[in-house]
């Protein structure tokens, strides 16, 4: 027997810690310029010495330097213009868990998307339900079992079905087990893609006793309903789109033609494993993968930014960098839209704080600033550059409407 520790579903479920990602560019930018107008205020110390002698003036023109160019105001408004917008994207039902997700997202260049409950509807609907009404009351009662604890879409749709019909919650003795990417199994009743535990082949989804096939169920997925507008606007800011799925490349083939994307960007009968192993030919640190089961475990944990719609009983919220609610993927634009906005806003900032900085140290350093109205301009430094944050993430509000 494998221990839990070393089964293929203990690591799926296992939640790696990840260092966060540093701000770079804010450590860049505070770190330059402390240096520099440390720099700044020596030299212009010794230059204002050697020229005059005189310990006061010199003193004077150092303090000036030093107060007028406080990095206060863009320490502050970089992380500010973060908090913005991550509050402007829960308006819009897209909700934040870790902060450093914002400087990740402007390397990503290639969305990946699980099929199943990502770019489909979470429940899909069962073609056959005649199939269950065949069924023996042990049956009903064993299927019963196998899918009323699992939160597989397919299982789901079972189980709506099945309460719906009076089956007996009177659960068959075994141990509950789960293959994830194939099925799940209680004794001698499995549930599982076809091929997987009994005699079976071609498509469906097989319920058998013993290795002999019972029932055989085909259910219709329906995209979410903004799939194909919302891909299609994502395409056009220049990302790349995958569904990556462990359902029939059949099926696979024809949500990615009903979404209107490329046929090669559909990939079905993939593993856990395999899905993982894709992420890592094709640059995963300018992924964003999108998955809401077991099955896109070991992707997410590839990808450079992970996110998960809210489902019920889902198991990547404690691995997701953001989760999103609703019936659409809209949010997923709208994380960009506002992220965009993010970044003007700080590039509008930076460009402020340069401008104020070549005047207002300049001044200092040319002996004509007073050190009360260096103290003076550094508040209203501070207040202009907010006064920046505010106007320009005005627009990420505007977004989230």
């Amino acid at each position: 027997v494998q221990a839990w520790a070393d089964s293929l579903l203990a690591k799926l479920l296992e939640a790696p810690e990840r260092p966060g990602e540093r701000h770079v560019l804010l450590e860049r930018i505070v770190r330059g310029y402390l240096v520099g107008i440390l720099a700044v205020a020596l030299g212009a110390g010794l230059a204002w010495w050697f020229a005059t002698g005189d310990a006061l003036r010199t003193w004077s023109v150092v303090t000036a330097v030093l107060v007028v160019s406080c990095p206060c105001a863009i320490a502050l408004a970089f992380p500010l213009t973060e908090e913005i917008a991550t509050v402007a994207l829960r308006r819009r039902g897209v909700f934040v868990r870790e902060a450093d997700l914002w400087p990740r997202l402007g390397g990503i260049r290639t969305l990946v998307f699980d099929k199943t409950g990502t770019l489909t509807l979470e429940t899909p609907v069962l073609q056959n339900p005649a199939v269950l009404a065949g069924l023996s009351e042990a049956e009903r009662s064993a299927l019963l079992a196998l899918v009323r604890d699992n939160p597989h879409p397919v299982s789901q749709c079972l189980l709506e079905n099945l309460l719906a019909g009076g089956a007996q919650d009177d659960p068959p003795a075994g141990e509950l087990r789960e293959t994830p990417g194939a099925g799940v199994e209680l004794g001698p009743w499995t549930l599982g893609r076809a091929g997987w535990r009994d005699g079976a082949d071609g498509a469906g989804t097989v319920f058998a006793r013993d290795g002999r096939a019972l029932a055989r169920f085909h259910f219709l997925d329906t995209a979410r309903p903004d799939a194909r507008t919302e891909l299609a606007a994502l395409a056009a800011r220049g990302f790349a789109t995958h569904i990556l799925s462990g359902d029939r490349a059949e099926k696979v083939a024809q949500l990615t033609r009903e979404l209107g994307l490329p046929a090669a960007a559909g990939h079905g009968d993939l593993s856990p494993q395999d899905k993982a192993d894709w992420l890592e030919r094709h640059d995963p640190e300018a992924t964003l993968m999108l998955g809401d089961g077991a099955n896109d475990s070991l992707a997410f944990d590839r990808a450079r930014c992970r996110g998960t719609p809210v489902i019920h009983r889902g198991v990547l919220e404690r691995k997701a960098d953001f989760y999103y609610l609703g019936r659409g993927i809209a949010g997923i634009r709208a994380l960009f839209e506002v992220n965009a906005v993010r970044r003007r806003t700080q590039v509008a900032v930076l460009v402020f704080s340069i401008a104020y900085n070549l005047l207002a140290v300049g001044l200092a350093v040319a002996g004509r600033m007073n050190p009360l109205v260096a103290a003076a301009l550094m508040p209203i430094n501070s207040l202009l550059t907010l006064a920046i944050v505010g106007g320009g993430m005005r627009r990420a509000q505007r977004t989230a409407d």
